[in-house]
């Protein structure tokens, strides 16, 4: 997918592939991105290509990442999240940590709620922007 022969350096060019693909809805708003070394294999390039990729959609706000969790697709203001319970699901709602509030955007005393699925990856959202429907 890279062209070493392009006018834009590899970066631009990872950075627009990702950005299309967030655009086009591939990843939803609050979902996490694959990981690094999983978009280094599909780009063909170093991990930290990749990781200079993401600090610049970082920097244009369409992302956010969380430490030790991932890159995640950042919500528009008004973006409600719904979360599908079942049996196997889990759901809590705290106080979010410092790191959660600077991530997420929280007030300062903001909450969220975790939502935690068997076999998948936990997932952590702003408390006042998630809608829970039953199965």
């Amino acid at each position: 997918m890279v062209d070493y022969d392009s006018e834009y350096t590899v970066k631009q060019q990872i950075v627009e592939a990702l950005r299309a693909r967030i655009e086009a809805g591939d990843w939803a708003p609050r979902r996490r991105l694959p990981s690094v070394v999983h978009l280094s294999q599909e780009f063909g390039v170093a991990r930290d290509t990749i990781l200079r990729a993401l600090e610049v959609l970082r920097d244009l706000g369409i992302i956010y990442t969380v430490r030790n969790r991932g890159s995640f697709v950042k919500a528009g203001a008004d973006f409600v999240t719904a979360v599908v319970a079942d049996a196997q699901t889990r759901i809590i709602n705290r106080p979010a940590h410092d790191h959660e509030i600077a991530e997420l955007e929280l007030p300062e005393h903001g909450w969220v709620t975790v939502v935690e699925r068997a076999g998948d990856e936990v997932e952590v959202l702003p408390a006042d922007k998630v809608e829970i429907r039953g199965a």
